[in-house]
C-alpha cells in the first residue's frame, strides 16, 4: 500500500513539475518574444533616423544651390517633412534617458528654418545674406551628425550590437560603462555644439528643447515611498504591494518614479509619479474587456466623473474614440472660455464595467504653465472673412494651437461643412493667416 502511495505521489510530482517546465518554457518565449519585437523596433528606428539626417543633409545641400525662394520654397518643404521624420524616429528610440539635447535642438532649428523660410513665407524674395549664413551653417551641422549616425551604424551592424543592451544600461544608470552606442551618440551630440552655440539669438527659441524638462511643477519632492502612496490613494487601493519601483534615468525629461502595483486583480498596475509633487503621470491597466454592456454616452460620464473626483475641474470633453470594448477620451484645459488644446490629457474607459484603465496627462504636465495668448487682435467677424466663401460654418470657438514650430498660437476655430464632408479649420487670431485645415472623418 505504501509503495503504491510513493508510485502515485511521484507521478503526480512528476506531472507537477513537467507542467511547471512547460509553464516556465512559455514563459521564456513569451519574454524573449517580446524582448525580440523591442529589439527590432528600436533597430528599425535608428536606421530611419539614419536615412532621414543622410536625406536632411542633402535637402539642405541643393537648397544652397537654388536662387530664388520660389525654386527654393520645395526643397525647403522637404527639408521640414525630414526633420519631422528625424524627430519621430529618435522618439523611438530609448534616447529619454540619455541626453541628447544638441542633436534634438538642431533638428528643431531645421524645422524652425525650412517651416519659416520655405513653408510659410508667401513672398519669393532671394534670401537674405543671414539667411543664407544660417542655411549655410544647418548645412555643415548636418554633415556632421550625419557622418557620425553612419559610424554608430557601421558598428552595430558589424558587431550586432543591442539597442536593449543600451536600454538596460542607460535604466541602471551604467552611461559610463563600455557602451559604443552611448558613446557614439555623446559624440554626435557634442558635434551639435557649435552650431547652437553660433546660432543667432533672433531665431525664434527652440521650445523642443525647452520642453524636454518639466521645471514649473508646484508642490515639494517626494521619495519613493511617498510616491508609492501617493498612487495608492490615487488608485484608491491603500492595501496593494509594491512589486516594483525604481527612479528614471538620468537624462529623463521627467524626474519621476515608475512604479508596478498588485492588488487582489491579478493584473498588475503600472504607472508614474513625478518626484516634484507627486503628479500622476500615466498609469495603465491591461486587463481583459469583457462583453460591451454601457453606451459611449455613459463611459464619456464616467470618465467626466472621474476627473471631477481628481481635481481636474477646467477640462472640456474634446474627442471621443472607440477601440473594440474600450474608449478613449480627449479633454483640454480651458481658460476664459478659450481651449487650451496643448494641454490635454487622455483616459481609456472600458464599455463591460465602465473602468477607467488608463491615463496619460503627460501633455497637461508639459504644456499647463505656457505662457497663452488669451486676447485676439481679429474680431471673428474679420476672421470669417478668410474663410472659403463654399464652406458653412456650424461652430466657431477660440483656442490655443500649437504649431508645427511648438509655439503656442490663439486661432480662430472653425467647424465647418462643404457638401457632405466636414472641416476643421484654424485661422490665426492675430493676423487671420491660415494654421491647420483638416478634414473630419467620421
Amino acid at each position: 500500500m505504501k509503495y503504491r502511495f510513493w508510485i502515485i505521489l511521484s507521478s503526480v510530482f512528476a506531472a507537477a513539475m513537467i507542467a511547471f517546465a512547460v509553464w516556465g518554457y512559455r514563459e521564456r518565449t513569451a519574454k524573449d518574444a517580446v524582448m525580440i519585437q523591442a529589439e527590432n523596433q528600436y533597430q528599425q528606428s535608428f536606421h530611419e533616423l539614419a536615412y532621414y539626417v543622410d536625406s536632411l543633409e542633402k535637402s539642405l545641400g541643393m537648397s544652397l544651390a537654388m536662387q530664388t525662394r520660389e525654386t527654393m520654397r520645395p526643397q525647403l518643404v522637404e527639408t521640414w517633412r525630414l526633420s519631422t521624420l528625424a524627430h519621430g524616429a529618435a522618439n523611438q528610440l530609448p534616447l529619454t534617458l540619455l541626453p541628447f539635447n544638441r542633436t534634438n535642438e538642431f533638428l528643431a532649428h531645421v524645422g524652425e528654418f525650412s517651416y519659416t523660410t520655405g513653408v510659410k513665407a508667401t513672398n519669393d524674395r532671394p534670401l537674405s545674406d543671414k539667411e543664407y549664413a544660417s542655411l549655410q551653417k544647418l548645412y555643415r551641422e548636418s554633415m556632421n551628425i550625419s557622418q557620425g549616425l553612419r559610424d554608430i551604424q557601421e558598428k552595430v551592424m558589424a558587431q550586432r550590437l543591442r539597442w536593449m543592451n543600451v536600454e538596460l544600461a542607460l535604466k541602471t544608470k551604467g552611461q559610463n560603462q563600455d557602451n559604443q552606442v552611448i558613446d557614439g551618440l555623446k559624440q554626435v551630440d557634442g558635434q551639435a555644439t557649435d552650431y547652437t552655440q553660433s546660432f543667432s539669438p533672433e531665431n525664434p527659441r527652440n521650445t523642443v528643447f525647452e520642453k524636454k524638462n518639466l521645471k514649473q511643477l508646484a508642490g515639494p519632492v517626494i521619495d519613493a515611498k511617498q510616491a508609492a502612496a501617493v498612487l495608492k490613494k490615487w488608485m484608491g487601493l491603500p492595501n496593494a504591494r509594491v512589486l516594483k519601483i525604481s527612479e528614471t534615468g538620468k537624462g529623463s525629461n521627467m524626474d519621476a518614479f515608475e512604479i508596478t502595483l498588485q492588488d487582489k486583480n491579478p493584473v498588475p498596475i503600472e504607472a508614474s509619479v513625478t518626484k516634484k509633487g507627486g503628479y500622476i503621470v500615466w498609469f495603465l491597466i491591461d486587463r481583459p474587456i469583457g462583453k460591451e454592456k454601457i453606451s459611449l454616452y455613459e463611459a464619456a460620464g464616467k470618465a467626466g466623473a472621474y476627473l471631477q473626483k481628481h481635481g481636474f475641474s477646467e477640462m472640456e470633453l474634446t474627442k471621443k474614440e472607440r477601440y473594440d470594448q474600450t474608449a478613449i477620451f480627449t479633454y483640454v484645459l480651458k481658460k476664459k472660455n478659450i481651449r487650451i488644446y496643448p494641454a490635454s490629457l487622455r483616459l481609456k474607459v472600458t464599455l463591460d464595467h465602465g473602468d477607467v484603465i488608463a491615463f496619460d496627462e503627460t501633455d497637461y504636465l508639459f504644456n499647463k504653465y505656457d505662457q497663452m495668448p488669451l486676447q485676439p487682435r481679429l474680431s471673428a467677424k474679420d476672421a470669417l472673412k478668410q474663410l472659403n466663401s463654399k464652406l458653412v460654418v456650424r461652430e466657431s470657438h477660440l483656442v490655443v494651437f500649437q504649431n508645427p514650430l511648438l509655439k503656442n498660437v490663439l486661432c480662430y476655430e472653425f467647424l465647418a461643412t462643404r457638401g457632405q464632408d466636414t472641416y476643421r479649420v484654424l485661422l490665426n487670431a492675430e493676423n487671420g493667416d491660415q494654421e491647420k485645415v483638416e478634414l473630419l472623418r467620421n
